[in-house]
């Protein structure tokens, strides 16, 4: 079995990534490599991607060196490089005998994928804002080539116009790199994009009314510094009178191994529909429980109570019956001093089930071989 995995032009995959889909394509290439080798299975892989990715699989691409680090592409061509990119492995279907595209939802890669006759998995990266018009999917949905994959019960629910073929939840490396921390520490933490939709200035609302130590790790995005400079930092000055706040930023998954497994609580007053949150299975996979709104996936991801709390985002917005009875910023505080308030046996207790929780259901070996299995289904239909 010739298996092409299609991946972005615009970023290099390596194991350094910063942004969720190529974080994802790098750990599963690596283990679905490891995977074929330790069970000696007929499948040869090909990662169609940027030249200067660092991958343990052969890498097929059109420039050498990633769009967004490339001095004479300019950000109105990446798009067009993404595409050239994707017909380049189409035109070589002779080669392949399935291809599984990891490009946002695939909504670029659909107008081209009816003309190839190999089956085309797509793994769903984004949110249902990335799917455009509500309609755009169902003009494909009868086309018996394009299959689907959800990363959550949250995310396949919104985009009913899909044809989905199972719900894979993302893997991670729970045994070697996000290992427990029985321990913990004193400090709330935070990472990811330093967008307005992760909820990092709610982070500091919360900071101020708790007064409590808070570790910050993003990852700076040029075009919404003035957000980050309005709304964080000026917040952080007046903050910072009481509470002790430490930034650090654009730090790789695996430097934030040691912050995960160092920290009391991992919070996350997501403002999106998150499709997944894999900051948050990496947090609880090193022992760090995680109070969190219950946005998109959250619910899923997060046993309330068992791994930490999760929080109705408002009154008017009511996802579940959970312990924490307030909604909103008062609900994540009242979750925040509720964890910090457990003597040291239950707290213990919490990250241990945390990380039980994690083990379970979060194993990358688990994902790799749900995908395995998946290919060779849609292969010899």
């Amino acid at each position: 079995m010739r298996i092409a995995i299609i991946a972005t032009n615009m970023i290099r995959i390596h194991s350094g990534a910063g942004k969720g889909t190529e974080i994802f394509v790098h750990l599963f290439t690596t283990e679905l490599a490891r995977y074929v080798r330790k069970h000696n299975l007929p499948i040869e892989i090909t990662l169609f991607a940027a030249g200067d990715s660092e991958v343990d699989i052969p890498v097929t691409s059109i420039r050498p060196v990633a769009s967004s680090e490339d001095p004479d592409v300019s950000p109105s061509l990446y798009k067009l490089y993404e595409l050239s990119l994707v017909s380049e492995a189409f035109r070589r279907s002779d080669d392949f005998d399935l291809f599984h595209v990891h490009i946002s939802n695939g909504e670029y890669v659909l107008p081209i994928a009816r003309l190839v006759n190999k089956p085309i998995l797509i793994t769903m990266h984004g949110g249902d804002d990335d799917a455009y018009h509500p309609d755009y999917f169902s003009q494909y949905k009868k086309d018996r080539k394009i299959h689907f994959v959800s990363i959550s019960e949250s995310q396949k629910n919104r985009l009913p116009n899909v044809r989905h073929e199972k719900i894979i939840y993302h893997g991670i490396d729970v045994d070697d790199t996000f290992t427990f921390n029985l321990e913990g520490g004193g400090e709330i933490m935070w990472a990811g994009r330093a967008v307005p939709d992760k909820g990092l200035d709610i982070v500091m609302d919360v900071i101020q009314k708790v007064k409590k130590p808070v570790r910050i790790f993003p990852l700076i995005k040029p075009e919404t510094i003035n957000w980050l400079n309005e709304d964080v930092l000026k917040k952080r000055s007046r903050i910072a009178k009481y509470s002790k706040i430490k930034i650090d930023i654009n730090l790789s998954r695996y430097e934030l191994v040691r912050q995960y497994q160092t920290s009391k609580l991992f919070l996350f007053p997501t403002e999106w529909e998150e499709p997944f949150g894999l900051v948050i299975a990496e947090s609880m996979a090193c022992g760090t429980p995680v109070v969190a709104f219950a946005r998109g996936s959250v619910p899923e991801i997060v046993r309330d109570g068992t791994c930490g709390f999760i929080i109705n985002p408002s009154d008017t917005d009511i996802r579940g019956d959970f312990i924490i009875k307030k909604t909103g910023l008062n609900g994540l505080v009242e979750a925040v001093e509720r964890i910090y308030a457990m003597d040291q046996s239950e707290y213990l207790a919490l990250r241990r089930s945390t990380r039980e929780h994690a083990q379970s259901r979060f194993q990358v070996k688990r994902m790799v071989r749900e995908y395995v299995e998946l290919y060779n289904e849609l292969v010899k239909r």
